[in-house]
């Protein structure tokens, strides 16, 4: 059985724990879990970060804002 990822766990990842990693446990305090196995982040960790319908990500909000500013468009709050 695999527990339910929380806010923040990594649900994917290509990092390689290290035989010494694993031996010392050395990500066994950490809250972020991969597969209910306590882990950190890494470079291209996939993370999981739901958002309701009316949120967004910081990365797509960056990304709207830098849309608009190539296009000559400045980015309006949301009413």
């Amino acid at each position: 059985m695999t527990d339910t990822p929380q806010f923040g766990d990594v649900i994917r990842s290509s990092f390689v724990l290290s035989s010494g990693q694993v031996a010392n446990r050395v990500f066994g305090k950490s809250d972020i879990k991969i597969s209910g196995t306590p882990t950190r982040y890494h470079p291209g960790d996939l993370v999981n970060l739901p958002y309701s319908g009316v949120e967004l990500s910081s990365i797509e909000a960056m990304g709207l804002a830098w849309s608009a500013t190539v296009t000559g468009g400045v980015p309006a709050p949301e009413s």
